[in-house]
């Protein structure tokens, strides 16, 4: 069957524990690609502040915030290109891949509509039940974040939250949550995959309504899947998301 939840891996011989090959990809991954570059991002940052004074080079405020951005931007473009390239030998070594025709048909087309669809229209239901009761929808610190970049560098940031972003947060909250961890406990790893999900844009500040937000987004994408099982439909339906809120943010701006 060509899809996502039913493969044969390439040498089943070889991997006697594909949930346990799975984790493995999971630490690994959080350990170098979010640890890793949060911590060069913040080691940049120290020797940046250290060199300016040393140097005695008068900056302002702005203009260190933008230097720093910069910093952060490239420093997250080589990381996701790093991290895709990583996922695919790795996970191709421990046959956690799948290689098989990437397939997408008019109703798939259609399920990624709706599901956008549904998607704001959730996101409204919830901010009118965090304005009843009186709680703070204020923008998330990872849409911040976001927003500062794509005014300091807007084609890297573009590059890097339409195409990199879907492809790394689907391959590692979907694929390998849902689609190996767990594979035969596909609710469960809904539930999972979608709170994992709220928590990997927690990294620049943390909110309920942040966390709810993307959790719920989560959700969606990862009911796609489930109903789908083809990876490639929810990383459109992502790329979708994304990109709309990037068009959205320069209309606006």
């Amino acid at each position: 069957m060509d899809n996502e939840l039913n493969y044969k891996t390439i040498i089943p011989e070889n991997i006697p524990n594909e949930r346990k090959s799975a984790l493995k990809t999971l630490a690994y991954y959080f350990l170098i690609f979010i640890v890793g570059l949060n911590l060069l991002i913040l080691i940049a940052s120290i020797w940046g502040m250290i060199f300016v004074s040393v140097a005695d080079i008068n900056l302002t405020e702005k203009q260190f915030d933008n230097l720093i951005n910069t910093v952060s931007i490239y420093s997250d473009s080589i990381f996701g290109v790093l991290s895709l390239l990583w996922l695919y030998y790795y996970t191709k070594k421990k046959g956690l891949l799948t290689l098989r025709r990437i397939n997408i048909t008019v109703i798939d087309v259609v399920i990624v509509l709706g599901a956008y669809v549904v998607l704001m229209a959730s996101s409204q239901l919830l901010d009118v039940i965090f304005q009843h009761f009186n709680y703070s929808i204020a923008t998330p610190d990872n849409q911040k974040a976001v927003e500062g970049l794509l005014r300091t560098n807007p084609i890297l940031m573009i590059i890097s939250a339409v195409i990199l972003a879907p492809i790394k947060e689907e391959w590692i909250t979907r694929k390998l949550i849902i689609g190996s961890i767990f594979k035969n406990s596909p609710i469960i790893g809904l539930i999972v995959s979608s709170f994992g999900f709220g928590l990997l844009h927690m990294l620049a500040g943390f909110s309920i309504y942040a966390l709810l937000s993307y959790s719920l987004a989560g959700l969606i994408f990862g009911i796609i899947y489930i109903k789908t099982k083809k990876i490639e439909v929810t990383i459109f339906a992502h790329f979708l998301n994304n990109l709309v809120s990037i068009i959205a943010f320069f209309i606006v701006n």
